[in-house]
């Protein structure tokens, strides 16, 4: 009898627990600027939890070096800005240099869950990063010094605060390997 209650009590722990992907690959330097600042490959592992009714799911992204370093970021894809600054054409794609004006990006924030010093933006790190895959395989990631701003404007819209090259600490260019 105790058996049985234990083992409802797992299966219930089960269903209950949210469902998790774990997607891991391995991106290759696709230019030299990149193999300079990261080694030839990194591996990126992307785990993403369902969300409770009605919420987003919690995606997050792990960059490990070669060496051993990593860097996890989260994604934005909780506030209305969030889903701004990764529209279409949107604040994020013009920061990553992408002109076609249909390119969908998706934004990242660092967490704390950096192991040993980071491997781009300097002894700090990126505090998010832009990531787009091209149709021709090629991963872009940019690394920036903070997050894309929104300012409110007097009519009550909101829209991009103006950004600077500066900000930008990492031009990085993959391919799946």
């Amino acid at each position: 009898m105790r058996r049985s209650f234990l083992a409802l009590g797992f299966l219930l722990a089960a269903c209950a627990s949210p469902s998790e992907t774990v997607t891991s690959s391995t991106l290759v330097a696709a230019d030299a600027a990149t193999s300079l600042a990261v080694g030839e490959q990194i591996t990126a592992q992307e785990v993403s939890q369902a969300g409770g009714e009605g919420q987003d799911p919690l995606i997050s992204l792990t960059l490990r070096h070669s060496d051993g370093r990593t860097l996890t970021f989260q994604e934005a894809n909780h506030s209305p800005n969030d889903v701004m600054a990764q529209a279409a054409g949107g604040p994020l794609a013009q920061l990553m240099g992408l002109q076609q004006g249909d390119e969908i990006t998706t934004l990242y924030y660092a967490t704390n869950g950096a192991s040993g010093a980071p491997f781009v933006c300097g002894p700090q790190g990126p505090a998010a990063i832009g990531k787009y895959e091209g149709s021709d395989g090629i991963i872009q990631i940019v690394g920036m010094r903070e997050a894309i701003q929104f300012d409110t404007r007097q009519d009550g819209q909101v829209e991009p605060a103006p950004y600077s090259p500066d900000h930008v600490c990492a031009r990085l260019r993959f391919r799946r390997g």
